[in-house]
Formats: structure tokens, C-alpha cells, sequence
């Protein structure tokens, strides 16, 4: 019985802390003015620029690429369909949501006291780049989820006729949301939100997520153009966040070329400093 109230009032500890932090980080959030940005950034960089590319790349596919689309997942059979199945799995975004949301309540359950400024400065960094992916993620999921449900795009398998772009608007069933495929929408933001927190690893980092997109086609779950435009979309979605938190210098800010780049990129060691930093305390002999 003891047990379980001392477990009760642990919770209720961590939950008050959840709290204020987590007002103390939205006061950050709202009391930092948003700047205009310098200067322009790269193309591929630009939220708008990306947008309308990805939905001429659709709209393009919709003519010339979906009209096949049906023959593209025929053959996938045997390990090869084994093998794209645990491919498409990581477009539903479970491992960045967990790790993400992990990182960020232990941010905010830690006790700043005793520790170093920068060491504190680190922790609301770590936890803003948690938020960061966790709302680029989360948030594009959603409102790709609405998007599908207006339009009511029929999946391959479920066209009716040769028309490959029927449509069954607010019918808010599987077989008709199609466009844009979530997957792909979160394979686009989970590999945006990498690619952003880790330039150095930039292109393999989009490589392998245009491959969990590019799977959901060869299992013959969406079209092409489902895939084009929810890739971009996630892409576009995280872009418009991480340009928002940069404006306020929070987890990002621009390169003299305008590219963005996260704010510890001249500090290579400040995570793990802040996670000695921590180890160290929990070391120190209680007074």
C-alpha cells in the first residue's frame, strides 16, 4: 500500500514538473519575437518552393505515372515483399514519436537545479529539438490524415474502373484515402526532421526515407502520385517548423548562405555534455 501511494505522489511530482516546464517552454516560445529572415535561403530549403514542386511532380505522375501504377506492385512476392512490408513499417513514424517524446519528458522531469548554465541552456535545446520532431511528425500524420479524407482517393486495389482517380470525398473509409499516403507523408517529415538535426548525413538520410516512400508503391497500396505528394508534404511541413523555430534561434539558425543548420553545429560535444553533465550530478554524494 505504501508502495503504490509513494508511486502515486512520484507521478504527481513529475507531472506538476511536466507542467510548469512545459509552460515555462511555450513562455520561451511566445515571448521571443519572430525575426525576418536575412536573407533567402536555398530552394530546397524554402517550404513554398517545395510545395508547389511537389504538386507539379503529382500532378505530373497523375497523367503519366499512375496509369501504370496498378503493375508497378504485381511482383512483390516472397522475401521481397517480406523485406518491403518491414520497409514500409517505418513510415508510421513509431520510433521517432517514442524517442522523441522520451527525450522531451525527460527534459522537462529534470531538475535544473545545481546544474551549470549551459548545461541548462543545453537541456531546453535538447528538449525544443524533441519537440520539434515529434510536432513535424505527429502534425503532418494528422493533417495528412484529414487531406485523404476530403479527397477520398480509391486505393489500386479498390478502383472500380480505368479511371485511376476516382474519388470518394468525406466517406472516411481506408480503401478511399489514398491521397497523399500517410506513409509516405511521414517518411517525408521523419527524414526531413534527420536530415535538418544531422547535415553531415543529409542525403542518406533522404535516400532511405524516398525508399520507405517508394515501398508503399511496390506493394501496391498507393499510386505514385499518392507518394510524391505525401513525401513532400512531411518534407514541406517539417521545413515550415524548423524556419519558425529558427526565426526565434531556437534549435536552428542560418548559415551565411542562408541554409539552416541546428545552433550546436559549432558545438559538437554539447548533448552529450549535458547528458555528463547529468551522470555527474546523479554521482555526487547527497549533502
Amino acid at each position: 500500500m505504501r508502495t503504490r501511494e509513494a508511486l502515486i505522489a512520484l507521478l504527481g511530482v513529475f507531472g506538476r514538473r511536466i507542467v510548469e516546464r512545459s509552460r515555462a517552454g511555450l513562455a520561451i516560445l511566445s515571448h521571443r519575437r519572430a525575426r525576418r529572415a536575412a536573407m533567402i535561403g536555398p530552394r530546397d530549403e524554402a517550404p513554398a518552393f517545395v510545395m508547389a514542386a511537389t504538386l507539379t511532380a503529382a500532378l505530373a505522375a497523375v497523367a503519366f505515372l499512375d496509369p501504370s501504377g496498378r503493375d508497378l506492385g504485381g511482383g512483390a512476392t516472397g522475401g521481397w515483399r517480406s523485406f518491403l512490408k518491414t520497409l514500409t513499417s517505418y513510415g508510421e513514424g513509431v520510433e521517432i514519436l517514442v524517442v522523441s517524446a522520451a527525450i522531451l519528458v525527460f527534459c522537462l522531469v529534470v531538475p535544473p537545479e545545481g546544474l551549470a548554465r549551459r548545461v541548462r541552456a543545453g537541456l531546453v535545446e535538447i528538449g525544443f529539438a524533441a519537440a520539434f520532431a515529434f510536432v513535424a511528425v505527429a502534425g503532418s500524420g494528422i493533417a495528412a490524415s484529414a487531406i485523404k479524407n476530403v479527397f477520398g482517393r480509391a486505393r489500386p486495389e479498390h478502383l472500380a474502373g480505368a479511371n485511376v482517380f476516382e474519388l470518394h470525398p468525406l466517406s472516411f473509409a481506408a480503401k478511399y484515402a489514398s491521397f497523399p499516403s500517410g506513409h509516405s507523408t511521414t517518411a517525408g517529415a521523419t527524414a526531413m526532421v534527420l536530415a535538418l538535426l544531422f547535415p553531415a548525413m543529409r542525403a542518406p538520410i533522404l535516400a532511405v526515407g524516398g525508399a520507405v516512400a517508394l515501398s508503399r508503391i511496390l506493394l501496391d497500396a498507393h499510386f505514385p502520385a499518392d507518394v510524391i505528394a505525401g513525401f513532400g508534404f512531411g518534407a514541406a511541413f517539417t521545413l515550415t517548423a524548423a524556419h519558425a523555430l529558427a526565426r526565434r534561434n531556437l534549435v536552428f539558425r542560418r548559415r551565411a548562405d542562408g541554409r539552416l543548420e541546428p545552433k550546436a553545429a559549432d558545438r559538437p560535444g554539447n548533448w552529450p555534455d549535458v547528458l555528463a553533465a547529468l551522470i555527474d550530478r546523479a554521482k555526487a554524494p547527497k549533502a
